[in-house]
């Protein structure tokens, strides 16, 4: 579905009036050009339901102050705390200010964020050492612009606006828990890049991995689903990490979830790994 289809007061925001004289580019046509750029490199668009839609967590003129009161409120609920900012080594982004672009930006990125993490068990944020929530603008990763990250150093997972308005929402929520997974594995393990031999074991034979997620991006790539069995989606093949958490990222995500388990009911390799992820989910972590 094209991605036009979404948020039109949001889409306001970015697609401004303007006129242009030949070879400039206006404020508004460079507004234009960078949200059609993204919304054809979201990556989660060819498997996106665009019938789902994440309720605002709040009146479209609040203001960020009242965006960011409403998220401390809820996230408290669930003994987590919110973070405007970002300081870590690698990771760069920019904090919410109250023009109307932002405001729009991190009401969404709160209306789909907020949900996805009130879908969790109590006490499992607490048991994975999770204490932070970090929500920004602007974020990238070694250069690389990204949606989201896993910052176990900090305690933290960084969800981020980055053009959100121009892509998939429920894919958004897939990123939300896939990169809470990476969080998980990395307290389980210690690496984010473990080959854990219980998990390759699952595969069916002949099954070979890339050479990880890092390499997909920036290629026009496109997240299939399901592309051959053991495998949710062509991303899970780039490692056996990204395996991992896409998997729990479409058991998590109500949009991707019913595919899961439909695929599930004749695919062995992919049930035993949606039962593995459960469990660790039920509280296998220490």
């Amino acid at each position: 579905m094209p991605p036009c289809r979404l948020l039109p007061s949001v889409l306001g925001v970015f697609l401004l009036a303007g006129c242009a004289s030949v070879g400039t580019a206006t404020p508004a046509a460079a507004g234009r050009e960078a949200f059609e750029r993204a919304a054809q490199q979201d990556s989660m668009r060819s498997e996106c339901d665009w019938n789902v839609r994440y309720a605002p967590v709040a009146p479209q003129d609040a203001s960020v102050a009242q965006l960011r009161a409403i998220a401390t409120a809820r996230l408290a609920a669930l003994q987590l705390a919110p973070a405007w900012t970002l300081a870590m080594p690698g990771g760069a982004a920019q904090a919410f200010d109250d023009s109307a672009q932002d405001r729009a930006g991190l009401n969404l990125l709160l209306s789909i964020v907020l949900p996805a993490m009130e879908r969790y068990p109590a006490g499992v944020f607490a048991r994975t050492g999770l204490r932070h929530v970090v929500l920004v603008k602007d974020l990238s990763v070694d250069g690389q612009r990204r949606l989201a990250m896993p910052a176990p150093e900090i305690d933290s997972v960084v969800y981020a606006d980055n053009l959100l308005a121009a892509m998939c929402p429920s894919g958004m929520e897939l990123r939300v828990h896939h990169e809470y997974y990476h969080f998980i594995e990395y307290r389980l393990f210690n690496d984010f890049y473990y080959r854990d031999p219980a998990w390759l074991a699952l595969n069916p034979p002949g099954t070979a991995y890339g050479q990880g997620g890092a390499t997909a991006y920036g290629k026009g790539f496109q997240n299939l689903g399901h592309p051959h069995p053991g495998m949710v989606s062509l991303y899970a093949a780039y490692g056996p990490e990204e395996d991992k958490a896409e998997v729990f990222g479409w058991m998590m995500t109500p949009a991707y979830a019913r595919r899961l388990e439909a695929w599930s009911l004749t695919d062995t390799a992919l049930a035993a790994k949606r039962q593995v992820l459960w469990q660790v989910l039920d509280g296998a972590m220490p």
